[in-house]
């Protein structure tokens, strides 16, 4: 799905902005003992990588995948200036199967962005058994970003082509004025 702009959009967008990164995801942080320690994440659409940065520094070898280049090169410059080794990849999420050549992963998450829900199942054939699904998003349009719409948010549905996966927690909470949730789904044993 498209979130807010096509990555014309998204590379104007972040090239425009201050070469400063932004704080990670706090609901992630508050999170952080649900995860195995260490392990190989993916963060989809990832933006210039704040929660990538953030996971790097926790230990954890980060895939970070964005559709803007723009994206993609400020997450390199931060990461290079934190010494911190962060595979970047230029991927299309809007694509079918767009998760072909990745590799499994113990931790994946997606955060601020609704993943067509079709992907699911691709995606869950790379995750390591017990690994960790974490999503997070609106559950309801904000006033205050009309480009944010109906079709960005998440909806137990998204994930209803899972294969082998149980829902650990789902929490609805607000930030700011802003009505989020957030899942966290576990890959069980075969």
């Amino acid at each position: 799905m498209e979130y807010m702009g096509n990555a014309d959009w998204w590379n104007k967008r972040f090239h425009e902005r201050s070469l400063s990164l932004m704080i990670h995801d706090k609901k992630l942080e508050e999170d952080g003992s649900r995860f195995h320690s260490g392990g190989r994440v993916l963060d989809l659409a990832c933006g210039d990588g704040r929660n990538s940065i953030y996971l790097a520094e926790q230990g954890y070898l980060v895939d970070a995948i964005d559709f803007s280049a723009e994206a993609l090169s400020r997450l390199k410059y931060f990461a290079d200036e934190l010494k911190l080794q962060i595979e970047t990849l230029l991927v299309d999420l809007t694509l079918e199967q767009p998760f072909d050549h990745m590799k499994e992963y113990d931790l994946i998450i997606i955060n601020h962005y609704r993943l067509n829900k079709t992907c699911y199942r691709d995606l869950s054939s790379h995750m390591k058994e017990r690994g960790v699904l974490w999503v997070n998003g609106f559950r309801e349009v904000p006033i205050d970003n009309p480009r944010i719409t109906d079709k960005d948010l998440l909806t137990e549905e998204d994930f209803e082509h899972l294969v082998n996966f149980t829902l650990d927690d789902k929490e609805m909470y607000d930030e700011g004025n802003h009505k989020m949730v957030r899942y966290i789904w576990r890959k069980q044993s075969v």
